[in-house]
């Protein structure tokens, strides 16, 4: 009775161990969705502003949250779920869909509810005068800053498209500024679908505040300043620091003022006609809400001991041509807003970047791990951008490597490129082929790090037409190999396809010695160098091989401490040359275009180069600021590149009106003709806010 027991309790821990590892493999398995989204009129979405999330079965937490970075996007969720995808669009609930995912992949297309138009119209409290230069900012139910602009002479604001708000809990506020005061907030705005809708906003501030404004002086010991202490005075100075009024102390010893006209002003302090440095100038907003105000006098202090330096200013010498960029809330690397693209062709234009980028290949399952490892806390401790290569079939196994691959990543430090599902070359395979290999290979990336590599690295860099058609289909976004594989010039090809190779490497292969032997700081740098000046950028590969300790006629797993100093000296060059170190995916954010042979288009009495084109799009769309879309077209025209009709000089300095930025943009997108933007260029020259 006994044997028959324990018979029976081995027959259940075998049945129970076959049962297990079978049910655990395929809870895992994952299935490729791929999401479309587009407006109930048929058209594709852009990407800017639009994001969404996606729920499984009847989770209330997201499963995965995500900016719509290309539309179609593609995800690998695990299988035999039940999909909530919602879609967001300027930060308002769009659509929501449902869709069942089993065996096999599957496509969603999502239809949005089409955008509307608002423009706003300012004014003050009496209703018709303009709320001139000030600032309207829009923003989602959620506080996301959505659109700002500035109100023209007419109180309008440019027309903005934004998502409709179809439903109740959906809407937007507007805030009007002065500068940074808040004047004014309109709350629950809604816009319907395919509309245009105009909306009046009244102030509750005068055009002209007519009351007594009253200032006292006083003193750092708080005694008030009279009359027999001087001749003080103060003046208000509006923003381009043009004195609006000025008036003396009084025999009371108070200053007075009346019938200023609202805004914001700064407020200069003066004593016999000179400005009286012991008072801080200040900035206050005269709005009819305070007639009485205070300045008091700074305490003298004792002497320092060290002279305080003032920031040297340098000259610019070339006007700034790329759009700004933001940092990320989180992480050590900047992110960069993508601007918009611009066609090209090889024959009118090269990039020029001021940027290096290192990527390391070859990372891989227990095959110098302690060398990976190292490699990877070296860039972290640096807190330099690192581009990794995965061989996504020899990587998952090895704890070390991965877990090290996991953390960085989790913290921002590293990006993801795929480097082949295995180490053979793209050009053995296929155009069929090559698309099941780089599918496989991300879906094993994704299972491992959730994440899409947008980034392909072709092992031993080889590759063909047949691997870059593949790539573009599947979403990717760059394609790094090297010199001897990819000729130049590396442009702007696709509107979302860059070829960035290897300019430099930090080991090369010897074949005496058939192995990779790293070589010196100083022979990397000259190669960097050499990439940044005839190709305008530069990509500098490593491999673990260089750094690992070779003996025996192998590599072994031992840090080579002689060329890991060497990679810090060749970080070291590159900082002390004020080169960035940026993500590869990251570069075409930083370069700028240089006409080859000044080919431009021609007008009758006026020449514009092409380029000028670019950055017109991106300072409408607020990648460039004005002072340095100024500054660009001032360059142009004293250096004669970029010619205007005969104008006379203004000598204001007054803000551009957003009617010259919004006919920018439409230039750059063919919308109005050349003389429609040399005229709005003549309008800041006759304005003085533009001096050439």
């Amino acid at each position: 009775m006994s044997n028959l027991r324990i018979f029976y309790i081995c027959a259940i821990a075998m049945l129970l161990s076959a049962i297990v590892p079978f049910t655990s493999v395929y809870a895992d398995e994952n299935q490729q969705l791929q999401i479309e989204i587009r407006y109930t009129n048929g058209d594709r979405i852009s990407t800017y502003q639009a994001e969404y999330v996606v729920y499984q079965d009847n989770e209330k937490t997201p499963f995965i949250e995500k900016e719509l970075e290309i539309n179609p996007d593609t995800l690998y969720l695990p299988q035999n779920h039940e999909y909530r995808v919602e879609v967001f669009v300027n930060g308002i609930f769009s659509e929501m869909k449902k869709i069942e995912l089993n065996e096999q992949s599957e496509k969603l297309q999502i239809n949005i509810p089409l955008s509307g138009g608002i423009k706003f119209n300012v004014f003050y409290e009496d209703g018709e005068t303009p709320l001139e230069g000030s600032t309207i900012v829009i923003k989602s139910h959620d506080g996301q800053e959505q659109r700002r602009g500035v109100i023209d002479t007419q109180g309008d604001s440019m027309r903005y498209w934004l998502q409709s708000t179809n439903y109740e809990s959906e809407h937007y506020t507007a805030e009007i500024y002065f500068e940074d005061f808040l004047l004014h907030t309109v709350s629950n705005i809604k816009i319907q679908q395919a509309m245009e809708q105009d909306l009046k906003i009244t102030i509750p501030v005068p055009a002209v505040v007519e009351e007594l404004l009253v200032f006292q002086l006083y003193d750092s010991e708080l005694n008030k300043i009279s009359k027999s202490d001087g001749i003080y005075s103060i003046s208000l100075m509006d923003k381009n620091d043009v004195s609006i009024a000025e008036s003396e102390i009084s025999a009371r010893g108070l200053v007075y003022f009346s019938n200023i006209p609202s805004g914001i002003y700064k407020v200069l302090v003066m004593k016999d006609g000179e400005h009286a440095s012991l008072w801080d100038d200040i900035e206050i907003a005269i709005i009819g809400n305070q007639n009485e105000f205070e300045l008091i006098q700074t305490p003298v202090s004792e002497p320092v001991s060290e002279p305080v330096s003032e920031p040297v200013s340098e000259p610019v010498s070339e006007p700034v041509s790329e759009p700004v960029s933001e940092p990320v809330s989180e992480g050590f690397f900047p992110t960069f807003v993508e601007p918009i693209t611009y066609d090209s062709t090889s024959e009118e234009y090269y990039l020029t970047c001021n940027c290096v980028a290192f990527r390391l290949d070859d990372i891989q399952d227990y095959w110098l791990t302690d060398v990976q490892v190292e490699l990877l806390d070296l860039f972290s401790e640096k807190e330099i951008p690192l581009t990794v290569g995965i061989i996504a079939n020899d990587f998952g196994n090895d704890a070390k490597i991965v877990d090290a691959v996991k953390n960085q990543l989790a913290d921002n430090r590293i990006s993801i490129a795929n480097h082949g599902l295995v180490h053979n070359p793209f050009t053995n395979y296929d155009k069929q082929e090559q698309n099941e290999m780089i599918v496989e290979a991300n879906k094993k990336i994704h299972e491992l790090l959730n994440v899409n590599p947008k980034i392909f690295i072709p092992p031993e860099n080889k590759f063909n037409k047949d691997t870059k058609e593949v790539l573009i289909e599947n979403g990717f976004t760059h394609l790094s190999a090297a010199l001897f594989s990819d000729s130049p010039p590396f442009l702007l090809e696709q509107k979302s396809f860059y070829r960035f190779p290897q300019m430099a490497e930090t080991g090369g292969y010897v074949p005496s010695q058939n192995r990779i032997v790293g070589v010196s700081a100083d022979e990397t740098f000259s190669d960097t160098m050499t990439g940044l000046n005839e190709h305008g950028l530069a990509v500098i590969t490593l491999h673990p091989q260089e750094f690992a300790v070779f003996e025996g006629g192998q590599y072994v797993n031992e840090v080579n401490q002689e060329q890991i100093d060497e990679l810090s000296s060749l970080i070291e060059k590159i900082q002390s040359q004020n080169i960035s170190i940026i993500f590869l995916e990251d570069i075409q954010y930083n370069m700028f275009k240089v006409t080859s042979e000044n080919q431009v288009i021609s007008s009758e009495s006026y020449t514009i180069p092409k380029w000028i084109k670019n950055n017109a799009g991106w300072w409408r769309d607020g990648f460039l600021d004005d002072e340095s879309f100024v500054q660009g077209i001032q360059f142009l025209i004293t250096e004669g590149i970029m010619e205007i009709p005969p104008t006379t000089q203004g000598v204001g300095g007054t803000e551009i009106p957003q009617w010259v930025k919004t006919n920018a943009g439409w230039w750059a997108e063919n919308r109005i003709s050349d003389d429609d933007f040399v005229n709005g260029i003549t309008y800041l020259v006759n304005q003085g806010i533009m001096v050439v």
